[in-house]
């Protein structure tokens, strides 16, 4: 497993951050909104303190000679092309990553993989290493599909809230919740993230704790949330797995998810 920290230092010390995780873009699929897409891309490089990571499933990645392609249901049928519709649809993405780095921040946080890049059997774990360091336009840190994140937020460099992430594509199939439940067993995390089931959502709970300062139990916040996806469970006319999968119908609801940091408030929010 993979793990990271995160600095972020603030311009004004009640800046809040915002983190948006663009998961299950499966770009290349025939049912990618691609104008949703752009949308969120252009949301997320016009505001300075909103950050992204790409959380796997980026790609399609379903292609001949895949036992499970289906020409009616893919767009684009070869990596390299998926690779560049990604690619071109994130420039404006790639270049504020540049543009951070040389400040000493990173714009996008990371990039995972999914079940549709890992199972492939024509992209490995060394590619999508090679890619996030040298290959993609702009350098990013790849994080497998589960890992955690340690984030620093500080002002003047000393720091004001740090908060544990564990981000992951997920796995499996069934509700959000269900899954999101399931990620805290044995692993302890303020903000726990996946995408994979496209159904963009978000929870807050309580859960106990010793607290140092006051020397006796506590309550602290947790948040749950699913990043959600950019392409629609069903098309016109078109017969595809969603429909074939077995008798309960799920739906693809396209959408993401935000978590805020108000590192000055010692608050934590998710919205959709």
């Amino acid at each position: 497993m993979y793990s990271k920290e995160v600095i972020i230092e603030l311009d004004k010390i009640d800046t809040w951050v915002d983190w948006e995780v663009l998961s299950d873009a499966h770009v290349g699929n025939g049912n990618f909104d691609d104008k949703y897409f752009d949308r969120r891309i252009n949301a997320i490089c016009n505001e300075p303190y909103r950050f992204a990571s790409f959380g796997g499933d980026n790609w399609d990645m379903i292609i001949p000679p895949d036992p499970r392609f289906k020409d009616e249901s893919v767009k684009l049928k070869t990596m390299a092309l998926q690779k560049n519709e990604f690619e071109d649809r994130c420039s404006d993405l790639f270049k504020e990553q540049h543009r951070y780095i040389e400040c000493g921040l990173e714009k996008i946080w990371y990039m995972q993989w999914g079940n549709h890049e890992y199972k492939s059997r024509i992209i490995t774990e060394g590619d999508m290493k090679r890619y996030c360091a040298t290959e993609a336009p702009a350098p990013m840190t790849f994080l497998g599909s589960k890992a955690f994140v340690r984030l620093d937020i500080r002002f003047h460099n000393k720091s004001l809230m740090k908060k544990t992430l564990f981000v992951n594509h997920g796995a499996g199939s069934g509700r959000a919740l269900k899954a999101l439940e399931d990620l805290t067993v044995n692993n302890e995390a303020d903000v726990y993230q996946m995408g994979h089931l496209h159904e963009p959502m978000g929870v807050k709970r309580d859960t106990y704790y010793w607290n140092d300062k006051n020397k006796h139990w506590d309550t602290k916040e947790q948040i749950l949330v699913n990043s959600g996806c950019f392409v629609s469970a069903l098309r016109n006319n078109v017969d595809q797995w969603f429909e074939q999968k077995g008798n309960k119908m799920q739906t693809s609801k396209v959408g993401t998810w935000t978590v805020t940091f108000k590192a000055y408030d010692n608050e934590v929010s998710q919205h959709g």
